[in-house]
């Protein structure tokens, strides 16, 4: 008889460092020490030097090739459009794999939808892109391959990070998105997989243009910052 697992220090750890980056309290490009964050969450250091080895591995922390501090995760407009590539075939080979799916997969992906309804009715924005996440990700789960899961759950984690800084300009509407959202599962479900596949390769498209926008306004912005600052200094 199997054994229940007993969560350990190094697991809360990172689960609490994982959810601080994920949910924006460290942003693209902040420092992240073995010692702050050691004492800030309070585990030992060996603890610590233990979770910062793992989301370096996940691709949520870098280490800056100069100063070679460990920085959270900051993506370039050609690392997003790799991950967009990448998520085009990973999740056309879920759409491919639809007709195949048993009942509780597509359980799961009409849940997706019911939540999604449910964060548009409170206009809660954190559930509702946590619900569309989750739709992407049953996609992929239905070419029913753990190590093709695996790899898109990775890039959807860097690119989150990447969203939470380059918010358009623009209101959202969520109103739409779930139309859209309702109408690729219906189509899937419904065996209709090359309408699915327009719908979501449309939809990716859209996206992946909307991010490198906010990239490139970032940049902007970054660059005026900088040339402002010796000004500043001779006041």
């Amino acid at each position: 008889m199997s054994k229940v697992r007993r969560e350990t220090v190094a697991d809360q750890g990172l689960s609490i460092l994982r959810g601080r980056i994920l949910d924006g309290d460290l942003r693209p490009g902040d420092p992240v020490t073995e010692e702050a964050m050691a004492r800030e969450i309070g585990v030992s250091r060996p603890t610590m030097r233990e979770v910062l080895t793992i989301l370096v591995g996940e691709g949520l922390l870098t280490r800056h090739p100069s100063t070679r501090i460990l920085q959270v995760t900051t993506l370039t407009a050609a690392e997003v459009r790799e991950i967009y590539a990448a998520r085009r075939v990973l999740e056309a080979a879920g759409v491919d794999a639809a007709p195949q799916a048993g009942a509780e997969q597509r359980a799961r992906l009409e849940d997706t939808i019911r939540e999604m309804e449910a964060a548009v009715a409170d206009n809660d924005l954190y559930a509702l892109v946590q619900a569309d996440t989750r739709c992407h990700t049953e996609t992929v789960a239905l070419a029913q391959s753990r190590y093709l899961s695996a790899l898109h759950n990775q890039l959807m984690a860097k690119l989150n990070l990447t969203l939470s800084q380059v918010e358009s300009d623009q209101p959202s509407d969520n109103a739409e998105l779930l139309r859209l959202h309702r109408e690729y599962v219906r189509l899937m479900l419904d065996g209709d997989t090359e309408g699915a596949k327009d719908q979501l390769l449309a939809r990716l498209a859209s996206a992946e243009q909307d991010v490198l926008e906010g990239l490139q306004r970032q940049e902007t912005a970054g660059r005026a910052q900088r040339r402002t600052l010796p000004a500043a200094r001779t006041r």
